[in-house]
Order: C-alpha cells, then structure tokens, then sequence
C-alpha cells in the first residue's frame, strides 16, 4: 500500500498547482500582488494553461534567487479550452494543452518573460519533442487591465489532445464559461488513464512506476497507446516558431 503522503504522488495529483487569483509577480520565490511595477512592453507574453501558472513550478523551473522577476497575469482566452494531453509527464500528470472549442472563454494565466526566461522555458518544455512553440493572433486573447493587444505566445503539444472517448477532455481545475467538453480534475483523469492502460492493478503504484528519468520508456510506450486517441491541433491563428 502507498502511503498517501507521498511526495510523487501529491505532485501528480497536485497539477496544475495553486495559484494567486490575482494578477502576482514571481519574485525570489515569492508570489507578490502585481501593481505594475515591473515593465511589460520588452517583455514575451506567453500563455500558461497548466502548471507554468503557479508559484510552485515556476520555483521548480526558475529557482528563489535574486534577480528573478517574472510577472503573471490573468487573462480570457476566446474560441479555446485547456484539455488534457495524450502523454504523461515525467512527474506522473496527464498535463495540459489547449484546443479549439468555438463558443468558450477560457481563463489562462500569461508569463511575461524576457529573452533569457524564454529560452529557459522552451528548455522545460522540451520544445521539439514534447511540445511546439508558437504565437496566436492578437484577438483571441483579452490581456486584460487595458493592456495593448498584442500576439502571446504558447506551447501546444505535439502528441494531440487526449480523446478517449472521442472528444478531449477539459481540466476541472481551469475555469472556463460555455464549456464544450466534459472536464475532469486531474485524479479522476490520472484514474481514466489507469483503467484504460495501466500494467498494474493499483492505481497509485501504477503512477509510481512512471515517474523520473529512470521510467522514460515506460511512459514512451504510454504515449504510443495514447496516440491511438487523440484529436490534433490546426488551428490558422496559431503560428509555430518552434518545434
């Protein structure tokens, strides 16, 4: 039996964190309210519709040091929702993408990133393999707070969103209105997987066995059988920059 405190399986459970509901800068490890006092107009708004949103991973991604400074808005994404993607990550989620969905709003957060934050991220998000990077057209975001429209980046995965069922399936924990497709929270998705393709009995062992480096083509060989169902991303408003 696993214990439930289990550090790896409170991260995986854990996705797509907690996060301020108010605008916040990421500053020394610190999420402080957000007043503007950090200059957005030669920074790269770039979306966040999973974990890239929450103090927590950005820690993870970015360390407590000084000098650290990475604003985070909140802002309506319009035609889109956040679903679930058709692999899993190396910290044992089912992780996030987005997908057309006409008629939504969807909340997302934006990273404001200078030059070098950008390529950091683009390391984290194994871009070319795990995930593409690209920007949407400027009037399918509201940045919100009278902010300059303008083109926000994103990542979109490469593998498709994951449509068991035949259709993705939305995250519980991101907020959206008109909602398209049946949402989950992150357990119950993780539990989906498990009963269509888990190797072993119980669920949480089951996730145990995927995390870290050391299970990489566990989760490989997971993501082939996923492919089997998935709904892939064409979208003329998004345009790839890399990956």
């Amino acid at each position: 039996m696993v214990p439930h405190d289990n550090a790896g399986l409170q991260r995986a459970y854990g996705y797509p964190y907690a996060a301020p509901p108010h605008d916040y800068v990421f500053t020394e490890g610190r999420a402080e309210t957000f007043r503007g006092e950090v200059d957005l107009s030669e920074r790269h708004p770039v979306i966040a519709v999973g974990s890239n949103r929450a103090p927590e991973q950005l820690r993870r991604k970015f360390g407590i040091g000084p000098g650290c400074e990475i604003p985070v808005t909140w802002a309506w994404m319009h035609g889109y929702d956040v679903v679930y993607c058709a692999h899993l990550a190396g910290y044992g989620s089912v992780p996030a993408t987005l997908h057309s969905s006409p008629g939504t709003e969807v909340r997302v957060a934006v990273t404001w990133l200078t030059e070098s934050q950008l390529a950091r991220m683009h390391e984290t998000e194994n871009v070319g393999e795990s995930y593409v990077y690209g920007t949407f057209e400027e009037e399918v975001i509201d940045l919100g707070d009278g902010r300059p429209v303008r083109r926000a980046g994103c990542y979109i995965t490469r593998r498709g969103a994951l449509a068991l069922e035949g259709s993705p399936v939305a995250l519980a924990e991101v907020e959206a209105r008109n909602r398209r497709f049946v949402s989950l929270g992150q357990r119950a998705k993780l539990a989906a997987v498990h009963r269509y393709f888990g190797d072993r009995p119980d669920l949480e062992e089951w996730i145990l066995s995927m995390l870290g480096e050391e299970n990489r083509e566990r989760r490989a060989a997971l993501a082939v059988a996923l492919g089997e169902n998935v709904a892939a991303f064409e979208d003329p408003r998004f345009t790839i920059v890399l990956g």
